[in-house]
Parts: C-alpha cells; sequence; structure tokens
C-alpha cells in the first residue's frame, strides 16, 4: 500500500496555506474536507459567492477566493464531502463519502478542525428561531439566506462583523445588544500600548463599531440578564442596561460570545490539552510549528487556539515546513530560516490577540446557566438541575457525570456542553476546569448510519506514485 506523506483534515485558512506549502516541496498531500469546495467557515463560498455583491462581506473575505485558487492549482489530492470518523495512531484514517467508507493511510497528519461559536446557555436559548451569529453567516455565504428583523446579541469582532454585514446588504436588524462588560475596557486598557503595534487590525474593529453607529441601529451597551422571550419559539429577547429592563420583540434572536477550538479530533486521538484562561476553554498543546504531544499529529489554526483567518494562514505554513522537515524534505537549518518571517508574523500578532482575548472574555453568567432549568445537554434533554443532581450523587469529572446524566452522550458528542460540563463542575468544586478536565472521546467523531457499518468494508485509497 502506498501511503500518502501527510493527510490534511480540513480545507480552511491552515489546511490550504499548509498542502500548498508541501505540495511545492513535492511531497504526496491529500486532503479531507467535509464541505463541497475549500474554503472552511471564514472563506465559505469566497471563490462562487450566491451574492450578488459579494464586496459587501468585507476584503478579509473576499481575499479568500486567491487562496482557494492557489489551492485548486496545486498538486493536491482533495476529497469534498469527506466526513472523517476515525484518526488512528497507525496514520490510518477513516471517513465516509458518498454513504461509503473509505480509507487512507499517511505518514503525517496535520489537523485543522477548526473553530465552533461558544454556546450562549441563558434562559431561552434552545427555542426555535434562536441562532448563532455564526449560523447567521452560514446562510449568508452559502445560500445568500437573511433573517429580516432579527437581534443579534453578545459580544465580539464577528458579531459586529456579521451586523455590519446585514447592515451594508440593506437588511433589517432590530437591535445590538452588547454585553461587553464595562470592566473588561478597564481591564484591556493597559494591553492597549503594545496592542497599538497591530494598528491596522485595530482599524478595522474600530471601523465596524463606527459603521454600526453611523447606521442609526439601536445600540444597547453593557446588557446583562439576557433572556429570551417566548415559550414555544423565539418572541425578541430581554435584557437589562443601565439599570433598565429592555424587551426588543423578534422573531429571530442571534446570539454570539466568542468562538473556541473545535476539540472532538484532538480529544480522540488524546493529544494533551490545557485550559488557556485568557480565552476561557480547552486547547490542545503545540508548540511554535502546531507539533503535538504526539509525534506524527500536528495541529493548526484555530482549532489550536483561536488565531484569527490570517493567523491561521501563517500557523498552517509554520505545521507545513515542520512536517517537511520530519520527512526529511528540510534539514532543521532551512526549516528555521523559511519559518522565520511567519514565526516573527505569529510573535507581532501575540500582544493584539492577548487585547481582544481580554476586552470580549466572556463572564460567568452568560458562559454557564444561571437558572435550575436551563438546558445544558441539547442532545441528551439535560438541564443544570440534573447535573446538579449528579454532582450531589458523587460525579466529581465529566466522565463521571456522563455516566450518571447521558450529557455528553448524545449526537454532537459534547461538542456543545463539555465547557459548559466543565466550568460547572469547577464552580461546583471551588477548583478550576484544569483540575476539573474534559470528556474522553473516541472514534467515531461522527453519526455513521446503521447502513454503512453493517456493509463495513472500506475503499483502501493509495497515493499516486
Amino acid at each position: 500500500m502506498s501511503a500518502f506523506d501527510c493527510a490534511i483534515v480540513g480545507a480552511g485558512p491552515a489546511g490550504m496555506s499548509a498542502a500548498i506549502a508541501m505540495a511545492e516541496a513535492g511531497v504526496r498531500v491529500v486532503v479531507l474536507d467535509r464541505a463541497s469546495r475549500a474554503g472552511g467557515q471564514i472563506y465559505r463560498s469566497a471563490a462562487a459567492s450566491p451574492l450578488p455583491d459579494v464586496a459587501a462581506l468585507g476584503a478579509d473575505y473576499t481575499v479568500g477566493a486567491d487562496l482557494i485558487a492557489a489551492y485548486e492549482r496545486a498538486d493536491v489530492t482533495h476529497f469534498a464531502n469527506a466526513d472523517v470518523w476515525h484518526l488512528g495512531e497507525d496514520g490510518r484514517i477513516l471517513f465516509s463519502q458518498d454513504g461509503e467508507s473509505r480509507e487512507l493511510h499517511c505518514r503525517e497528519m496535520l489537523l485543522c478542525p477548526g473553530a465552533m461559536e461558544r454556546p450562549m446557555p441563558i434562559h431561552g436559548w434552545t427555542l426555535p428561531g434562536v441562532m448563532t451569529a455564526g449560523a447567521a453567516q452560514v446562510m449568508l455565504k452559502s445560500d445568500a439566506v437573511v433573517a429580516e428583523g432579527a437581534v443579534f446579541a453578545g459580544s465580539g469582532p464577528l458579531l459586529y462583523l456579521i451586523v455590519a454585514q446585514y447592515l451594508r446588504l440593506g437588511v433589517s436588524v432590530k437591535a445590538l445588544i452588547d454585553t461587553t462588560p464595562r470592566q473588561n475596557y478597564v481591564d484591556a486598557v493597559p494591553l492597549m500600548p503594545r496592542a497599538l503595534r497591530q494598528v491596522a487590525m485595530l482599524r478595522k474593529g474600530l471601523s465596524l463599531l463606527r459603521e454600526i453607529r453611523a447606521s442609526g441601529l439601536p445600540v444597547y451597551r453593557f446588557a446583562e440578564d439576557l433572556a429570551v422571550l417566548g415559550s414555544d419559539k423565539a418572541q425578541g429577547l430581554c435584557f437589562a442596561t443601565k439599570g433598565k429592563q429592555r424587551k426588543i420583540h423578534a422573531d429571530t434572536v442571534f446570539l454570539h460570545h466568542g468562538v473556541q477550538p473545535n476539540l472532538n479530533m484532538t480529544r480522540a486521538m488524546g493529544l494533551a490539552h490545557h485550559w488557556n484562561p485568557d480565552q476561557m476553554c480547552w486547547q490542545v498543546t503545540v508548540d511554535v510549528f502546531g507539533q503535538s504531544s504526539v509525534p506524527h499529529v500536528s495541529v493548526a489554526g484555530d482549532g489550536a487556539g483561536i488565531i484569527g483567518a490570517d493567523g491561521a494562514r501563517t500557523a498552517g505554513r509554520l505545521a507545513a515546513f515542520n512536517i517537511l522537515h520530519r520527512l526529511g524534505k528540510l534539514s532543521l537549518t532551512d526549516r528555521d530560516r523559511q519559518a522565520r518571517e511567519d514565526l516573527s508574523g505569529i510573535k507581532e500578532q501575540i500582544p493584539f490577540r492577548r487585547f481582544i482575548d481580554r476586552l470580549y472574555r466572556p463572564t460567568d453568567a452568560l458562559r454557564l446557566p444561571q437558572e435550575p432549568t436551563t438546558l445544558v445537554c441539547r442532545c441528551e434533554e439535560q438541564t443544570m438541575d440534573d447535573l446538579r443532581a449528579g454532582f450531589e450523587q458523587g460525579a466529581r469529572d465529566p466522565n463521571a457525570l456522563k455516566s450518571l446524566t447521558r450529557c455528553g452522550m448524545g449526537p454532537c458528542q459534547g461538542r456543545q456542553c463539555g465547557h459548559v460540563v466543565s466550568g460547572l463542575l469547577a464552580q461546583w468544586r471551588g477548583t478550576d476546569p484544569e483540575e476539573v478536565g474534559y470528556y474522553r472521546l473516541r472514534s467515531p467523531l461522527r453519526l455513521l448510519s446503521l447502513d454503512e457499518l453493517s456493509q463495513y468494508k472500506p475503499v483502501i485509497l493509495e497515493a499516486a506514485e
């Protein structure tokens, strides 16, 4: 069997950049991506946007078309609509495509699973009509579908970006409810001087806020005590600001307060992880080249820690240089020489990232449920009260709590509830999430049909000589 030199999971900014760099060095690269075309979440449909005026999404999005074009020209084996469900320590990868299991082998793996939005388990967050700001972007980028008269609530660059994109396209927005605490601005001030080195990034953020204010859209700052109105479906949002209780009625509510790495692949492989107190999330432990605790596995992009699109592209190239060194294509000296500019670029972005992380640090009131009846595990319909009962029975870590309550056993495999469960247990135990830990995950990483499993006889794919 002829194995691929490197298999990349995910064709977002990091995966595409890494694939291009390795293909240029003449290695046999295969990329597995769930989408029908490369781009990832950030550059979704950038090469073939359904929007009549794609410029409304901004220059940071349209630049993705150039990266996709360069990637599609590269000598890379690409499998679209490929749902990876097993990553083996022996370099074996199993994935579903067109209802059939396929298998390939590789010497090196590069995981680029990207990020997912942080859950906001407020009262009513599971009602029909409540979605994330990321969902608003997916609908917009993929199908040019928008929700007229929606309420946007939360904080962070992505929230402001999608609101600005809606306004540019002439889509009506009811209100922007900004939950960034006043104290966060105070705490972020000491980090501002070093963040100013990335003045272009600061200008982008400030221009979004000015654009929103200039539109005349109602913006409510320092909002607290958020709750979705309605019993059977969303009917709006109530909140408190400046000592007043307010209600905004709408059929659609978009929530957002940051993103966190998508952990399921890296957890299932048993890679070392650590708690990031600045970003309030778990992340895989890697070095500057994306090298994980398992020698033949690297991780790059937002899946290794939130760094944004530009940072993900840089991280992808750095991972590629290190993999080329491991494959014997680059000496250690040549690796470091080629990586020098990218390493410098990553280092320069760190102060700005720390500033953003501190400014938009989520509060416990939005990160963790505040009412006993609030759902935590949507798949198994487990409330905070149910989890507290499991804790009182002796469950002190996420896996013990899973055994008692089934929280985390559903179709999403803990993607939605994992961080919330770690946070709640840390709160109840009076410790930090690092000590509490996270779910223990295993293959399959995605749902498989019984039909596919019953006919399991994988098609083994080989690299071209």
